[in-house]
């Protein structure tokens, strides 16, 4: 009999994880029972054959779902966080690693495991052939590309920067409810645009696929970064020279900084500068320490460097902070 995601995209997996159903705006919400927390699938339903779903969901146990997709189209899933494998027939079981991950429709039936091993986030696309012919049709589209083609694809070819960062901005539109579907529409215009490129200029992918590799941080380098932060937070106010941290570390000075970056998301200067804003705020509770005083504990020559910085991190002056609370 096959399964309706063609017509009626997470409403039968909503329906496996016991959901239930408010309609928001122009968005559909999946609240999964309250025993599971905070969790829920949000999804927008622009026109037939097209579905981009928001997933925040805690398992208290796997959940296995089968589609027998009669239809023929794809399954893209942007993964975050949680433990999803795909199976299917005559092939290996598919763990998916945070990135955008395809599976094709309407071929041969296929399952999707969900973990209960830690919250799964992601968002996704029901894509078909059928909402593709209807939007496409009038568009000039080159004729040396065809969108049965997706056999093809490569995983570098819809792993970009900006389909990634396009599929961020699926989700927070699915999560605020208020954009008219018309923007689903055109997003997925983007997504399709974007692969064309990405399938027809080769270079272009590779650039930002070598791009990643030379981002790329190990685990043992992961591990250095942690006692390179460690050796930081023992005198956060007096740190370690970086001459002194490249024997932490057992790289260079550019590869450290690098590296650091990567691992936490922010370079060791801004690190050290937010870590001695933390420390500003706590000493500003101390009416016997003026602002002069505050700069020169935490490592700054004059009180301009403090006000600046502070500024910076927190958004308001040391005075201004003293103020708002009664200091």
């Amino acid at each position: 009999m096959g399964t309706n995601e063609y017509l009626t995209g997470s409403a039968e997996l909503a329906a496996q994880l016991g959901c239930t159903k408010i309609n928001q705006n122009n968005v559909v919400e999946y609240c999964l029972p309250p025993e599971h927390g905070d969790s829920w699938l949000m999804e927008a339903h622009p026109s037939a054959g097209l579905f981009v779903t928001n997933a925040y969901v805690t398992l208290l146990k796997p959940v296995v779902r089968e589609y027998d997709i009669r239809q023929n189209g794809r399954w893209l899933c942007s993964v975050t966080n949680g433990v999803i494998t795909i199976l299917e027939p005559g092939k290996k079981a598919r763990r998916l690693q945070p990135g955008i991950h395809l599976v094709q429709t309407g071929r041969q039936p296929f399952k999707i495991v969900f973990d209960a091993d830690a919250p799964i986030w992601f968002t996704s696309i029901w894509l078909f052939d059928g909402w593709i012919h209807v939007h496409l049709r009038d568009k000039s589209v080159e004729p040396s590309y065809n969108f049965a083609d997706y056999d093809g694809w490569q995983f570098a070819q819809y792993n970009t920067p900006d389909i990634l960062l396009l599929f961020e901005q699926l989700k927070y539109a699915l999560r605020i409810a208020s954009v008219p579907l018309m923007y689903y529409e055109n997003k997925i215009g983007e997504l399709l645009a974007l692969i064309i490129r990405n399938v027809r200029y080769e270079w272009f992918w590779k650039r930002q696929l070598q791009e990643e590799r030379r981002r790329y941080v190990t685990y043992q380098n992961k591990k250095y970064m942690f006692l390179v932060k460690e050796e930081l937070d023992k005198n956060i106010l007096n740190p370690p020279s970086i001459k002194q941290l490249i024997a932490v570390a057992g790289m260079g000075a550019t590869k450290l900084r690098q590296c650091f970056k990567e691992t936490f998301g922010y370079t060791m200067d801004e690190y050290l500068r937010q870590e001695k804003m933390k420390e500003a705020m706590r000493l500003l509770s101390n009416d016997d320490l003026n602002v002069k005083n505050i700069a020169a504990a935490v490592g700054y020559k004059n009180s301009s460097q403090l006000i600046a910085n502070f500024k910076k991190v927190h958004g308001f002056t040391p005075n201004e902070f003293r103020k708002l609370f009664g200091l």
